[in-house]
């Protein structure tokens, strides 16, 4: 019995661990993302993705931020920017496809898609808040090796 107490005993720095680990991770991901996008790397305005079997390469077309205002003839409510950089803080990460509801632990939600020659890539963090859009030139696609 005192073997058992001692035990459950030193599993207390293990569960309080745990606990902390689980506190530092997003722990709202609780859902793996399927057939989502990869995002390989983004070095000089090119974009590599892999998705399903093949990798994308794209380059950088146009950055645009939505504000979510009631009127549209306000200036503020399309803002261009020079550069595409919603993908530097989401090389390594897998994000889901269109119509992909899930947040992540900064609260945003990311999605990207495919259509024509243009792979999209679009954050925002409620229909209260502007949402940015980068738009990328798709110039190559392979077999994933």
């Amino acid at each position: 019995m005192h073997t058992t107490k001692r035990a459950v005993l030193s599993r207390g720095p293990l569960v309080a661990t745990l606990v902390t680990v689980g506190l530092l991770t997003d722990c709202r991901r609780t859902v793996p993302i399927r057939n989502g996008w990869f995002v390989e790397s983004y070095r000089d305005g090119v974009l590599t993705v892999s998705h399903e079997g093949r990798v994308y390469k794209a380059a950088c077309d146009v950055s645009r931020s939505f504000n979510n205002a009631s009127s549209i003839s306000d200036p503020k409510n399309l803002v261009v920017f020079k550069s595409c950089d919603l993908p530097l803080a989401l090389v390594g990460r897998t994000l889901q496809g269109f119509g992909g509801q899930q947040k992540d632990a900064e609260g945003n939600t990311v999605v990207m898609w495919d259509a024509g020659s243009t792979l999209a890539l679009r954050s925002w963090r409620d229909e209260q808040t502007p949402w940015r859009l980068d738009e990328f030139k798709i110039t190559s696609v392979s077999a994933k090796n």
